[in-house]
């Protein structure tokens, strides 16, 4: 809905309430309230705001700036009905003053589900836009238009999930950033307030008997019954008395924690950091902030999320910021870990695909499937913050996907997380139904989802050498399939040659077997027409890597040139291309051969060239460079003679000595390639399959 997230998020305490009768301002002159409201909303008490601003208006009932505030104060605190009522008496009465009121109005009929007068009122925004001077709103109106039409198409659709609340969990205050640690346990945040109550920002600090509460951890379990309890605080070094907590996920081995604490600063922002703690045996380490590359002073990082780099195979940490370089209220960023330095490297953003001039947050992260679910008011959405999905990881990301009803509601729906199973979650949203405060829509709630056709993939099998002989201690790696993008999913290190794999549907894989010393063989899965759970076996066959170098058949040069011959390019493809692509962590020597006609010295150059030529080819194919070494031998290395034993001429023999080979040297540190954006190594297979 346009605003910084962190406004409602992380709003100031005295959200928790003050009724009007509590102000005591009877006496009190219109200039000192309205300098107590405005004081109040530049500190974040927006409540406090909102009654200092309701009775201004009883005073003076005609004052078109204060129904103003008073509209932009019941959005802020999320209360739609109320505010669509006083933007459309702005529209109405004022609307040569306050323009973009029609903005506002059409995202609060959407909140309110009336997309048809959404829709109306979208039209009359476009007509007065060349009044409107926030450029922002101009952009987003669009995408408003094209959520409204999104909702009516989804009106009559089927959901795939079923919504449960969870009232043991959630209070009327805000519930939020659930994280799933097993099937049955859950820790969340929350403000743990049943009702409201006002405290004074000018209270003496030193009295702790009533500080004003704090967003913590807590803990839920589920019991046989399918019924969630509320356990208490999450025990550890992480709640506080005094700083908000929020916001976690852990590492992908689970020995980190990473989370938020959200103070503010001396200009009344609110600042979140990130925060780290480790597990020591089965204490947790007292939380240690991260550097200022990550926590950009002055500026807010938060809702953090991991995920891992499918060729370096190192951590991603991915996160919200409203840092420079932001294009909307919060952007998501991401930062890589550097295993050499061991640190995270300079954040960078994660690109337009994800991010618009809107916000973008709560991001969670599934690492399974390569799949990043985010909230996002910038796109084309039911109704303020909807739920989204985009495959890829860093910045290189699928065109996102709107998750639908009923995940997603006319209200914020944001803090998605999966279970560990993947057939069902957690999302937050101020929808109505659930507990609050003030309003319908006041506060979050935590709710628990389900898919009603949940379907799963099991394939099972052996991994054998080439005399059916079990191989022990290999490595299973699965990848997901993106277009002409590979992403590692996870890699599974077997202990006896058996397996069995559970894949989500809905996805195109790779599912490759290695070991060291072996070469690499993979298979093709794909589960997206899959209509019911099934399962299949499929075996892997993995050679030992010969010791001797491997003969490339039928690779031809032209005549007394190292230029390749067409044929030998398609040998090229299908011989050694297809080797390094599914072993992409060998490094050969690309060595080439002549017979004794001509000179020692020209043969050796000549062969060098020709080394070089398919070194070449194979590096413009997307090959890195320092896994191809290239070496010509001239006429020095005969594999038959090139003369029979009379002295006669032997063409036969020739023949053989003017060959190409390889030879497995090495494995490289995937960490040391280099990073291509447009030169990713394609399957010669796949491609010729593609084109």
């Amino acid at each position: 809905m346009l605003r910084s997230f962190i406004t409602f998020l992380f709003l100031a305490v005295s959200i928790l309430g003050v009724a009007q009768n509590e102000l005591e301002i009877e006496n009190v002159k219109p200039r000192k309230i309205r300098h107590l409201a405005a004081g109040a909303e530049r500190s974040g008490d927006l409540y406090l705001s909102l009654a200092y601003y309701k009775k201004l208006l009883e005073i003076n009932p005609t004052n078109i700036k204060d129904q103003y505030h008073i509209a932009e104060l019941f959005r802020y605190t999320r209360d739609y009905v109320n505010a669509e009522t006083y933007y459309s008496k702005i529209a109405k009465i004022a609307l040569n003053k306050f323009p973009e009121a029609l903005f506002y109005l059409g995202t609060m009929q959407k909140a309110n589900g009336k997309y048809k007068e959404a829709i109306e009122t979208f039209g009359k925004f476009k007509k007065e836009s060349t009044n409107v001077n926030n450029e922002t709103l101009k952009k987003l109106y669009k995408t408003e238009l094209e959520g409204c039409t999104l909702a009516m198409n989804y009106k009559d659709s089927v959901a795939k999930e079923i919504i449960l609340a969870m009232p043991e969990i959630n209070n009327p205050h805000i519930d939020f950033s659930p994280i799933p640690l097993t099937d049955t346990k859950l820790i969340f945040g929350s403000v743990r307030e049943a009702k409201a109550r006002f405290f004074d920002a000018n209270e003496n600090k030193q009295d702790t008997t009533d500080l004003p509460p704090t967003r913590k951890f807590y803990v839920g379990e589920k019991q046989k019954s399918g019924e969630w309890k509320f356990k208490g605080e999450w025990e550890g070094p992480f709640n506080s008395k005094d700083i908000d907590i929020a916001n976690g996920t852990f590492s992908l081995d689970k020995s980190r924690f990473y989370f938020t604490k959200c103070e503010k600063n001396w200009q009344y922002k609110t600042i979140c950091k990130i925060y780290y703690s480790e597990k020591k045996g089965t204490d947790w380490t007292t939380p240690v902030v991260m550097d200022n590359q990550i926590n950009m002073p002055d500026f807010t990082s938060s809702h953090p999320t991991i995920g891992q780099e499918s060729k370096k195979k190192q951590e991603v940490l991915y996160f919200v910021s409203d840092r420079p370089g932001t294009r909307g209220g919060l952007d998501i960023w991401y930062t890589e870990y550097d295993a050499r330095k061991k640190t995270f490297k300079e954040p960078k953003n994660a690109g337009s695909k994800v991010n618009s001039v809107g916000t973008e947050t709560t991001p969670f992260y599934d690492a399974k499937t390569k799949t990043l679910y985010f909230s996002s008011d910038g796109k084309a959405n039911i109704g303020g913050l909807d739920v989204f999905k985009s495959i890829g990881e860093v910045n290189k990301w699928s065109v996102p996907v709107n998750l639908g009803p009923k995940i997603n509601s006319s209200a914020d729906d944001l803090d998605f997380a999966l279970n560990p199973k993947g057939n069902g979650g957690f999302v937050a949203s101020n929808r109505t139904g659930g507990q609050s405060l003030y309003n319908a829509t006041c506060c979050d709630d935590i709710y628990e989802f389900s898919f009603t056709k949940f379907i799963e993939y099991i394939s099972y099998g052996k991994i054998t050498d080439k005399d059916s002989a079990c191989v022990e201690n290999a490595i299973l790696s699965v990848y997901i399939i993106n277009g002409e993008d590979k992403y590692l999913s996870e890699e599974i290190k077997m202990k006896d040659c058996n397996y069995r794999l559970p894949l989500r549907s809905g996805y195109n894989y790779v599912i490759e077997a290695n070991k060291e010393g072996y070469f690499n063989h993979s298979i093709d899965l794909s589960t997206k027409s899959m209509i019911k759970s099934d399962s299949a076996k499929h075996n892997f066959t993995i050679a030992k890597v010969p010791e001797k170098p491997l003969l490339i058949p039928n690779l031809n040069y032209e005549f007394n040139s190292p230029k390749l011959t067409p044929d030998s390019k398609i040998v090229l493809d299908t011989t050694i291309m297809r080797l390094l692509v599914q072993n992409p962590t060998l490094i050969i020597e690309l060595s080439t051969h002549t017979d004794s006609k001509g000179a020692d010295d020209y043969n050796m150059k000549l062969s060098q060239r020709r080394a070089e030529a398919v070194q070449q080819y194979l590096i413009e194919k997307g090959i890195d460079k320092a896994r191809l070494i290239a070496k010509g031998y001239g006429e020095t290395v005969p594999i038959a003679p090139n003369q029979n034993k009379d002295g006669s001429d032997n063409p036969e023999g020739r023949q053989l000595n003017r060959r190409t080979e390889i030879k497995i040297i090495g494995k490289i540190d995937p960490s040391t390639l280099e990073d291509k954006d447009k030169k990713d190594v394609k399957d010669p297979k796949k491609s010729k399959e593609e084109d």
